[in-house]
């Protein structure tokens, strides 16, 4: 993969003649110094090489937006509602985008002149200049005060002829678009962790009721260990082995209940709500959410254009690029306008005649010839943060590709996983079945049974968690694949329910 990025402006390569032709420069209005930006050029492979052998990318089919709506799961669609507009991360992330959209405010409102009303009264002695000569002694000074009255409207332009102001701007635009992108990435993190948390609490529900099912059919073992030893049919130490299971499989209930209610408080955190509002909503228990099988493959550029972590990285790299062009404004001169219209006179008593009308105007110049070396280092300092602003983008999209690859690959191997472990647990429904009627036959002891059921119970446990990991793996392969990356104002709407 190669990305080609805006190549750095290096102070130690401006020619020398730049500093011979700012006289003619200045007189150039609405020049722009700097690179100007443009997206970096990325070369992705045409398809994924973990993609299923019968399924290939479709460019024209849309990405799952809504991915959680395929669980058909009423309580994690409300779940997931609630947390898009309750997170205190997603709103955390919105008070930045207000920062940011002040910032931009700022920046465009340099472009603009600016006035500040006025007024003054100062009382002072001929301390400067003394017409007719100097004076003839200090006493002469200080006998001589004389007043100062004024009042008016002070305006100031500074005139942007080289786009320094201009180029302050792109990068606060950029930086705006930067974190409204954050909130969005903030908001697929949250809602995909609302969707592990809540499988989470699912599969502790469902071990849960298992270990009461497994402790229960403890005891009906232990009993009949103590009444088979009444009768001599096995040794004292069946019957203590037999209640030493049952002791650690009573253990496990309370082992369950642990993770349960701490997922459970996890979850509250997600949803932005005070301890036990999860469980309220999760109370009533439901079997796992099933997962869904027709993936939506989508084409790699069409992944990538919709990943929030990539837009974001773009979006820096743009702010880094505009830096530059400050940076490099700031060898030219600076030219402002200033103006004043009011009222100046030295007698208080005439300061509202027509006599006191008063008005001026200027234009200055700043051009910092003497400050080249600090001015160079701060151009270097901006080009080596436009590279590394390009590095890291290169680096996502690398990640960003081999995300996709892992969330894949992932998910595919833990679905065959997935599916071994439901035909195991089927075959030991049937077994279970068979061991009952041979009970019922008279052809074997009743521990047979439990055995049976015991190892039914077994592959039951192992098959939810293999269910809630699948779901989660689904869920990895919809984040990667940018889904759910709507604003939080969108987020909010009735699209989301």
């Amino acid at each position: 993969m190669h990305i080609h990025g805006v190549v750095p402006i290096k102070a130690a390569s401006m020619p020398l003649k730049l500093i011979q032709l700012l006289g003619l420069m200045v007189l150039v209005s609405g020049c722009m110094v700097g690179p100007d930006y443009r997206q970096p050029e990325s070369h992705l492979p045409e398809s994924w090489r973990s993609t299923p052998a019968d399924q290939t990318p479709n460019a024209k089919k849309s990405l799952e937006q809504l991915w959680w709506r395929n669980f058909n799961d009423p309580v994690l669609n409300q779940l997931i509602a609630k947390a898009a507009e309750n997170n205190l991360d997603i709103d955390l992330a919105g008070k930045r985008i207000t920062e940011a959209r002040a910032v931009r405010a700022s920046a465009s409102a340099v472009l603009l002149p600016s006035g500040d009303m006025m007024a003054s009264a100062n009382r002072q002695g001929n301390q400067l200049g003394f017409p007719g000569g100097g004076p003839i002694n200090l006493s002469s000074v200080v006998k001589k005060p004389f007043n100062i009255f004024k009042a008016g409207f002070d305006a100031s332009w500074e005139l942007d002829l080289f786009g320094g102001h201009r180029r302050e701007i792109e990068s606060a635009q950029a930086e705006l678009e930067a974190a409204a992108i954050s909130q969005e990435d903030i908001l697929v993190t949250t809602l995909a962790e609302v969707a592990r948390t809540y499988f989470d609490i699912r599969l502790y529900q469902a071990q849960l009721q298992l270990a009461y099912q497994v402790v229960d059919s403890d005891g009906q073992t232990s009993s009949i260990a103590k009444e088979r030893f009444k009768f001599g049919d096995i040794p004292e130490s069946d019957v203590t082995r037999a209640a030493a299971r049952q002791e650690h499989d009573q253990a496990q209930i309370a082992y369950y209940s642990s993770l349960l209610a701490q997922a459970e408080y996890s979850l509250d955190v997600l949803l932005g709500e005070l301890p036990g509002a999860a469980h309220d909503r999760t109370a009533a228990s439901s079997s796992l959410p099933a997962t869904a099988s027709d993936l939506v493959f989508a084409a790699p550029a069409q992944v990538i254009a919709n990943r929030p972590d990539i837009r974001y990285a773009e979006r820096k790299l743009a702010s880094a690029t505009a830096q530059q062009g400050v940076a490099v404004a700031k060898f030219f001169p600076d030219i402002s306008l200033s103006g004043f219209i009011g009222l100046f006179n030295t007698n208080a008593n005439n300061f509202f005649n027509m006599t006191s009308k008063s008005f001026a105007m200027s234009a200055s110049v700043f051009w910092p010839i003497l400050s080249y070396g600090t001015l160079s280092a701060n151009l270097d300092a901006a080009d080596a943060r436009q590279q590394a602003a390009l590095a890291q983008y290169q680096k996502t999209v690398l990640g960003a590709l081999a995300d996709v690859e892992r969330a894949f690959t992932a998910y595919s191997q833990q679905e065959k996983y997935r599916q071994s472990l439901e035909q195991e647990s089927l075959a030991n429904q049937h077994l279970l079945e068979i061991a009952k009627e041979r009970y019922h036959q008279g052809l074997t002891a009743y521990p047979e049974v439990l055995d049976a059921e015991r190892s039914l119970f077994a592959s039951r446990n192992q098959l939810a968690q293999a269910e809630t990991q699948t779901a989660q793996d689904l869920v990895a392969v919809y984040k990667s694949l940018g889904g759910g990356w709507k604003s939080a104002a969108d987020s909010k709407s009735d699209d989301i329910h």
